[in-house]
């Protein structure tokens, strides 16, 4: 149930994320019982009933445990607030809530600062994306661009060099030298990165797999990914 003040979190990782991270206005935090992490930040909260918990997240699947809030969305964030970061994450037809959280975890787990999303893909309120990044959506700019291709172009004359993930390149990640700074672009599983910006992409490399699978889920080639990138730079 959403709000035009705010909308809805719920999660034990997620409020405290926002509460530690200070982005986002909150508005109202509710508990099943009373909260000790709560208590100890003297932060006002009201003490809610299964049904008030049920109806909030009547249309979502989430694992709420007893605590949300309400919060406002995050601040916007353009190319030009990202653009001195060593790597950046670019998402290109990925729509899947879960993956979007996992794959933002992932980049907070190997040292991404940043990422660039399609807005019209992009469900900022969404409870379970918000859940499945454990917090993490909290640490992370998410830069939401109308044209992905005209951002890719910003950050090559920024000096970017563009790196798609691609099943079907011959480039293997392990034989792969990443540049000093790099926009690395996943697709969705279903259609892969969109022939346009594979034709503005400087390199195209795979995660070498058993020719019984066809592809990798999205988030785990994402970590997969930038396990490697993270490692490179030690």
């Amino acid at each position: 149930m959403n709000n035009k003040r705010g909308f809805w979190i719920g999660g034990k990782h997620s409020v405290e994320s926002v509460i530690k991270k200070n982005k986002r206005t909150i508005i109202q935090i509710v508990t099943l019982q009373p909260n000790e992490f709560l208590n100890k930040k003297n932060i006002n909260y009201e003490i809610k009933n299964d049904k008030f918990f049920n109806k909030i997240f009547a249309k979502t699947n989430i694992a709420h445990q007893g605590i949300a809030a309400m919060v406002s969305t995050l601040p916007n964030v353009q190319i030009e607030d990202i653009s001195e970061d060593k790597n950046i994450v670019m998402l290109d037809g990925i729509t899947d809530p879960m993956n979007i959280g996992s794959i933002i975890r992932n980049c907070i787990a190997f040292g991404i600062k940043s990422i660039i999303v399609r807005d019209r893909e992009f469900n900022e309120k969404s409870v379970a994306m918000i859940k499945a990044s454990s917090g993490t959506i909290e640490e992370i700019q998410i830069c939401q661009v109308a044209n992905l291709n005209n951002a890719i172009n910003q950050l090559k004359e920024k000096n970017y060099w563009v790196v798609c993930l691609d099943s079907h390149s011959e480039q293997a990640i392990e034989n792969f030298k990443w540049n000093e700074k790099n926009l690395i672009i996943f697709g969705s599983e279903g259609y892969g990165i969109s022939h346009l910006i594979k034709k503005n992409a400087d390199y195209r490399i795979k995660i070498s797999i058993e020719h019984n699978v066809e592809s990798l889920n999205v988030s785990n080639a994402a970590a997969i990914t930038l396990y490697h990138i993270f490692n490179s730079n030690k």
